[in-house]
């Protein structure tokens, strides 16, 4: 490697995020008496990666572009309730739960659609915008539709795929762990999200409008087209993300992501993108959910409340936060 890569490459913030995912490794390893890299523990860290990361994957998309989304996890509460509901109603799903998968997508779909055509054509600020919009699934979640909880009686081809798994493992008291099929559609995801922002006229627009939506508009791309193709997009793919969920958990429960968003969104602002839009990275986001997936399963094995956690959450903010404005003034200068 070069001195001209080498010094592009420190200068990228998911550098030095991935540096920090390697030596808080390597101290939780040593406080925890060896017990972080236990088979068993690792497997439980990448399952536990698998629907933060596919989230994350939507929100930095969006904050790529400039905008804020928060009303994902609502997009996803109300896609997969409906599908989980209207499957068991109909008797689908007992062989196969593809039919479920796609009546997520497409309610998801149709509900990116509304924060897509609302963004797009009358250019309100994202964050009220996808605030409002996440309180409004959410009322005809809980209250229009009264959706209920789906546990024993869930959907056969739901429960099959969820505990279908790639390989076992067992740590060093015998204790078994499965490594979940749907990390798959994780690396999947990751990739396909990489290969847009990077490969296609899609992901370079939205890098054009996160860095400056006039100008943007002026070299030719149709920001309204872009931004609505982009909210309807990550709308389907959370109601595919929701479904995901049902079968790793094996239950349907409505309120099951309240307030998740404010794991994600923190998680990508660490991984290096800018809350002003125009950067961000499939490798950083990786690697800051990584960090908050080592820290919060591992708290437990270096004796530290969970309570914690919050704590961890809060400062990841500030800290993501404090990256992106300090960016935002080296770029100015």
């Amino acid at each position: 490697m070069n001195k001209a890569a080498l010094k592009r490459m420190t200068r990228r913030t998911e550098f030095y995020i991935f540096l920090v995912l390697i030596v808080m490794c390597a101290i939780i390893e040593i406080v925890s008496k060896g017990q972080l890299f236990e088979p068993n523990t690792v497997v439980t860290i990448l399952r536990t990666m698998v629907v933060d990361g596919m989230f994350a994957m939507c929100t930095l998309v969006v904050m790529i572009s400039g905008g804020f989304d928060l009303s994902f996890p609502a997009i996803a509460a109300l896609a997969y309730s409906l599908s989980t509901t209207i499957c068991l109603k109909l008797g689908w799903c007992q062989t196969n739960a593809w039919a479920g998968f796609i009546l997520a997508i497409v309610i998801g779909w149709i509900l990116g659609m509304l924060n897509g055509w609302i963004i797009a054509n009358f250019k309100l600020n994202t964050m009220i915008v996808t605030l409002g919009t996440q309180t409004f699934f959410t009322g005809i979640t809980m209250g229009l539709l009264e959706l209920k909880e789906i546990t024993s009686t869930l959907p056969v081809g739901f429960r099959t795929l969820g505990e279908s798994y790639l390989f076992e493992v067992h740590n060093s008291a015998g204790l078994r762990s499965t490594m979940t099929t749907m990390f798959l559609f994780f690396v999947a995801l990751c990739i396909i999200t990489s290969f847009i922002l990077n490969k296609t006229m899609f992901g370079r627009a939205l890098y054009a409008i996160g860095g400056n939506e006039v100008s943007a508009e002026r070299a030719g791309y149709n920001v309204k087209k872009v931004k609505f193709l982009l909210y309807s997009t990550v709308g389907a793919v959370s109601g595919f993300i929701g479904m995901i969920r049902v079968c790793m958990a094996r239950q349907s429960i409505p309120k099951a992501l309240v307030g998740r968003e404010m794991t994600i969104i923190p998680a990508v602002i660490l991984g290096g993108a800018s809350i002003f839009g125009g950067e961000g990275s499939v490798f950083g986001t990786v690697s800051a959910i990584a960090i908050i997936s080592v820290v919060s399963n591992s708290m437990l094995l270096v004796g530290i409340d969970t309570y914690w956690q919050d704590f961890f959450n809060g400062l990841v903010i500030l800290i993501g936060v404090t990256v992106s404005a300090v960016q935002a003034m080296r770029q100015k200068h």
